[in-house]
């Protein structure tokens, strides 16, 4: 099981926001290459890169990310206002190792179009929901449809893996609510990764064996816990 850093991305710099709220950010380096140089250097194998002002609809930092892509010595996955064939395929074609598919993946034509494209290795599907209803557009939206069904139908497309996020918890450091998420990973043979509220290592050891990754971020910047021996405690876990 992987522990993957996220580096948010807002007006050019690190951040991470509460809840998903863009007006309630703390910034972690003014510089994201620097957050990414961190993880390299502190044997991080994936990272989890996103462009909170695409997903929100307030502008984008494509540029900075394929500049960092460029500079990145670890592969890195993107997410973050990806809503057609079109910036996917500028962030793959610049190195990243797969892009991820939020509110788009409710389009269930460009993910299958996606996929006949660059192949279903390249893509992943982000699920956020709220106590299971799914959230979209930077989770401005929560829609009265259950998030387990929608993985259902994109998965029966050909997505093979799903980042599930509870936003109810996402930045608060109060521990995640990963209930729901875990109980459709249970029931679709596919790759998933949990997100949101993960503030001790003790969260994340029980997961082991039952999915394939978590992504962290505040804890991470808050020193709450420390990636290192985190990576080091999971390979002594069965």
């Amino acid at each position: 099981m992987l522990i993957i850093p996220a580096v948010d991305i807002s007006k050019g710099k690190c951040v991470r926001l509460f809840m998903g709220r863009i007006e309630e950010y703390k910034v972690y380096y003014d510089n994201p290459l620097d957050a990414v140089r961190k993880w390299e250097e502190e044997g991080a194998e994936l990272l989890h890169l996103v462009d909170l002002d695409a997903a929100i609809g307030i502008g984008n930092n494509r540029e900075i990310i394929k500049k960092i892509l460029k500079e990145s010595k670890i592969p890195i996955q993107i997410g973050g206002g990806i809503r057609n064939l079109e910036i996917a395929k500028e962030y793959l074609e610049s190195g990243a190792h797969r892009v991820i598919f939020g509110t788009a993946a409710l389009e269930l034509r460009i993910i299958r179009e996606a996929i006949d494209k660059f192949g279903s290795e390249k893509i992943m599907a982000a699920i956020d929901h709220a106590m299971g209803r799914v959230a979209i557009k930077g989770w401005k939206e929560i829609l009265e449809l259950d998030a387990e069904i929608l993985c259902r139908n994109l998965f029966s497309l050909g997505v093979k893996r799903f980042l599930m996020t509870s936003i109810d918890r996402d930045g608060t450091l109060k521990g995640p609510n990963i209930s729901y998420s875990l109980a459709v990973a249970s029931k679709i043979p596919a790759e998933f990764y949990l997100a949101g509220g993960f503030s001790r290592i003790e969260e994340i050891i029980p997961l082991k064996g039952r999915v394939a990754g978590v992504i962290i971020g505040k804890a991470l910047y808050e020193g709450k816990i420390d990636f290192k021996k985190a990576k080091e405690v999971l390979k002594h876990v069965n």
